[in-house]
């Protein structure tokens, strides 16, 4: 079982013991950190039971024309000089967030999603893709009548920055029936205040777009 859980991660506290997964993903962009970089867990038995993805130092032990003997994970999959910068980096975002404890993140976010629920429900025509009892803070949603690629623009052009698409999703907006959605994602960072702009952007969508 191979877990993405870069969504996960800057919002919930995760324990892949408990989970019992075999392999976990996550991604230091996700997470205010550097992109090109992220971490990968895996159970050890499975690790050192593949053979390595990339040929370069440290991930061999011995090496001649008879024979190549590969190193021990996780050594064997980090082939060559690694992304130095970047995990010093993504070290910084990850003391960054448990400085402030991911409780109390996970607090302040569902703070601000209720709210946002609350709003969004009172906008005509609006319908909320995805009511999880214990989801995070992404808000999907379509608008009857207008088409997320003609939404998002005009809340960019307000100030309010949402994705619109399948958002690498589409055997699930398959199943729900639409071929994109708009989608307004929150952090840490996000506000009451930023949920009332995107109210107001709405608004204006609805304007334009009748």
């Amino acid at each position: 079982i191979v877990v993405d859980g870069a969504q996960a991660m800057p919002h919930l506290r995760v324990d892949v013991r408990d989970l019992d997964v075999d392999f976990y993903a996550i991604s230091a962009h996700k997470m205010y950190g550097p992109t090109g970089i992220g971490a990968l867990f895996g159970k050890h038995e499975l690790l050192n039971a593949m053979p390595p993805w990339q040929g370069g130092g440290e991930m061999i032990t011995s090496v001649s024309f008879e024979k190549t003997a590969y190193n021990v994970p996780p050594h064997r999959f980090e082939a060559g000089t690694p992304n130095i910068a970047g995990v010093i980096g993504f070290g910084a975002a990850v003391r960054f967030l448990d400085s402030l404890g991911l409780e109390a993140i996970a607090a302040h976010e569902q703070d601000v999603l209720q709210y946002a629920k609350s709003q969004l429900r009172d906008v005509p025509g609006l319908k909320l893709i995805g009511e999880a009892a214990a989801k995070t803070g992404a808000l999907a949603f379509t608008i009857e009548g207008m088409h997320p690629y003609d939404v998002s623009p005009i809340l960019d052009h307000e100030g309010v920055a949402v994705r619109d698409g399948h958002h690498c999703a589409q055997p699930l907006m398959e199943r729900y029936g639409v071929s994109a959605t708009c989608r307004a994602s929150l952090g840490m960072y996000s506000t009451k205040q930023d949920i009332d702009a995107l109210i107001t952007a709405l608004a204006k969508a609805r304007e334009m777009l009748g």
